[in-house]
């Protein structure tokens, strides 16, 4: 739409004439009782403001030097910037002031107009300006009130940390006669009151995640008749913050995702670029959060934040992030294959890199439970493998490679009739001497590598899991009635499993029915990603996973 008054449309030019017309020669817009007391004496607040109170064209502005006069004062308004042009030559206006007594200026291309305030008000009431130029027609305005009598006037102005007005708070004065009454949009208000002493507090107002908070807290404030006193606040305004996790409760099987957000606002409005610090397990060492209890990494679009380093020396320490132009960040957590309450505390920063002080607000903490899938004990791996191999399509096709494999068994174990039978079981892929092999652990006691990445022979809490190598399958012993026995995928397709050397056998080159042995064999893992070893499996998890 074309610009036809220095800055505001034809539309609403056109919507605001009728209102500049209505308050030439002080014709007087009511919005609320203001003069008069009320049925028990108390006087009246002033109300609303008046629409259009402070129109201010792009072609020239005006302001009124105080919005409370009391009668026989001076209303005194006055021009001030603009960038349509100089007077008289590129702009021209007229006041909405017509002849009255002490009037002072007010005439064409004036820029002061003052006149003597009369009667008390019935409201706020406005005076503008109504000009011309090359762009069309514009106006100005803002507004004045004069109270009754008997009465004096408690106002002032709310502003925010950075000067700008706070709208819709509530101003309560305590006294004599208790007065209460609402700060308009430029963070002004007023209120009329019998003379004597008054406790002034400002409350509500725009909210966050806690009640907004104002300096200082309360005001004294003493009134005369015909008098004012000014009280003052600004909003205590501080960053909050806000996390969000998608799921609360997810199976423990090494493929879920839960999405999140952090917001960071103040009061209500988005506050971008706010650095985050995200720590996974809060109370906890940074050790122990990549070592004990549930595991999970925490992603953005795709990439690992936390935790970082590699799988043989991960490190837990918190790490910061900072939310985007809109005040958001999106994380995604890639859940393991381990059981418990995962837990993620998001806490907003200073300016200086300092946590910010405002526990209440600036923080937020939320957890995931990670559900068990079952039960079952590592010696009892055979016989389910096996009822599953028999029965599961998965299965009669699992590979005796040790990638597809740990993949198929994974994908299985994460199904209702997996779960059934192998929950509480996990897989992952190891580096031995003579190739890969497939670990089988349980789900709750996930093996920790040393510095480089290997599992210690005497880690005795892993001390039974299972190694299978496909390299070391020879057969031998197996009963003759197993057909093509010297096939391990033949062996694990057709259920026909029935033991495998432990993590102990396997280091000490102990003799296994069907398995060669090798003296001091060794499991390491060599992978920088996170995944398997209680962590999300790689390639099988929702979109937005990342290892």
């Amino acid at each position: 739409m074309r610009d036809n008054d220095g800055g505001r449309s034809v539309r609403r030019w056109r919507a605001a004439v009728p209102f500049v017309a209505a308050v030439l020669a002080l014709t007087i817009s009511a919005s609320g009782s203001v003069g008069a007391a009320d049925a028990a004496g108390k006087p009246a607040g002033f109300g609303a403001l008046p629409y259009n109170y402070n129109l201010q064209s792009r072609c020239m502005s005006m302001k009124v030097a105080g919005h409370i006069v009391f009668p026989g004062d001076k209303v005194t308004a006055h021009t001030g910037s603009g960038i349509c042009g100089a007077a008289p030559k590129d702009i021209g206006w007229t006041w909405s002031v017509g002849p009255g007594p002490g009037v002072k200026g007010c005439g064409t291309n004036a820029t002061t107009c003052s006149f003597k305030a009369g009667t008390p008000t019935t409201g706020f009431t406005t005076i503008c300006i109504s000009g011309t130029s090359s762009a069309g027609p514009w106006g100005s305005c803002d507004y004045y009130g004069v109270p009754g009598k008997g009465v004096g006037i408690i106002d002032g102005t709310i502003t925010d940390k950075d000067g700008g007005p706070v709208a819709g708070a509530t101003v309560t004065a305590y006294g004599k006669n208790s007065a209460n009454t609402t700060t308009g949009s430029d963070g002004y208000y007023a209120m009329q009151v019998k003379a004597g002493s008054y406790r002034v507090l400002p409350s509500g107002g725009p909210h966050g995640k806690s009640a907004p908070r104002y300096i200082p807290n309360v005001k004294d404030a003493t009134v005369a008749d015909a008098t004012s006193a000014t009280a003052g606040f600004k909003l205590e305004a501080g960053v909050e913050l806000e996390l969000r996790l998608a799921k609360t409760s997810v199976p423990a099987d090494g493929t879920q995702v839960v999405n999140g957000t952090i917001t960071t606002t103040e009061f209500g409005k988005p506050l971008p670029n706010v650095a985050v610090q995200l720590e996974v397990m809060p109370g906890e060492t940074s050790d122990q959060a990549v070592t004990s209890g549930p595991r999970a990494s925490v992603c953005n679009n795709g990439g690992r934040i936390w935790p970082t380093g590699s799988l043989s020396d991960p490190d837990g320490t918190p790490v910061t992030v900072t939310t985007d132009s809109t005040g958001h960040y999106s994380l995604a957590v890639t859940v393991g294959t381990t059981p418990g309450t995962w837990t993620l505390d998001a806490w907003a920063k200073n300016a200086d890199g300092s946590l910010s002080s405002d526990t209440s607000g600036a923080s937020d903490t939320k957890s995931i439970t990670f559900k068990s899938l079952g039960k079952t004990a590592i010696p009892d791996f055979f016989s389910e493998f096996d009822l599953l191999a028999k029965s599961t399509t998965v299965l009669q096709q699992i590979s005796g490679y040790p990638g597809p494999a740990a993949g198929s068994l994974a994908q299985t174990t994460a199904t209702a009739a997996g779960g059934n039978r192998l929950g509480g079981l996990a897989y992952a892929v190891v580096n031995v001497k003579d190739g890969q092999a497939i670990l089988v652990f349980s789900a709750a006691k996930p093996p920790v590598l040393d510095k480089q990445g290997a599992l210690p022979d005497a880690f005795a809490a892993n001390a039974d899991d299972l190694v299978m190598n496909p390299s070391e399958w020879t057969g031998a012993g197996v009963p003759a009635t197993v057909t093509n026995a010297a096939s391990l995928q033949s062996i694990m397709a057709g259920g026909f499993l029935t033991r495998a050397p432990t993590l102990t056998q396997f280091d000490a080159g102990t003799g296994v029915i069907g398995w060669k042995t090798i003296k001091n064999n060794s499991v390491v893992v060599s992978s920088q990603g996170f995944e398997y070893l209680g962590w999300g499996y790689p390639g099988i998890g929702q979109p937005g996973s990342c290892y």
